[in-house]
């Protein structure tokens, strides 16, 4: 019965990182339809510690 409650606590763990992994991606898709959508020229990303890189896009 205890294996049950691991195998349970190790699926549910995974399953609350794949939901994060998600939102990472959904909240970067949005910061990317916002920028290339902006109006004006300047299209920077904002520096973040936990995400990637700066880069410039020039579309």
């Amino acid at each position: 019965m205890a294996e049950l409650g691991a195998i349970s606590q190790y699926a549910l763990s995974v399953q609350q990182m794949q939901m994060s992994v998600i939102k990472t991606q959904m909240d970067m898709q949005k910061q990317v339809i916002e920028i290339l959508l902006d109006g004006n020229e300047n299209r920077t990303v904002t520096p973040s510690a936990t995400h990637g890189h700066n880069i410039d896009i020039s579309v």
